[in-house]
């Protein structure tokens, strides 16, 4: 018992569901480069100041305490030295991703990544 009519193994009717899912994943996929929205902010108290992640450097910002040193290092940023009295901010790991915080209490200054992240959690202190 055959059927009268002969289907083929591929027709191009197949093809269409796949083309529109291929489409549709890769239409919402978002390719932006990450590194170049984030950016370092410093909050001394007086002012805010913007530096650019992407630029290695070492800068010198004026916090209640006097001369503070952050250092910007291979998209990474940290508190290199304080004159404060503990040296906590100064011990404090690299900052690395958008919403990541170091502060100096006694010299009221704090520096934050600002940027795009998805991947932003709330972590043990948030709770």
């Amino acid at each position: 018992m055959r059927s009268a009519r002969e289907f083929p193994f591929f027709r191009i009717n197949d093809l269409a569901v796949p083309l529109v899912l291929f489409f549709l994943v890769f239409s919402f996929n978002d390719r932006g480069d990450e590194t170049s929205e984030c950016r370092l902010e410093v909050n001394t108290g007086d002012s805010i100041l913007h530096y650019e992640l992407s630029v290695d450097s070492i800068f010198t910002v004026i916090g209640n305490l006097g001369e503070m040193e952050i250092s910007i290092e291979n998209e990474r940023a940290r508190i290199s030295s304080s004159p404060c009295p503990g040296q906590d901010c100064v011990r404090q790991s690299w900052l690395s991703r958008a919403g990541d915080m170091a502060v100096c209490v006694p010299s009221g200054v704090f520096i934050v990544i600002s940027g795009k992240d998805e991947n932003l959690s709330p972590d043990a202190v948030s709770y």
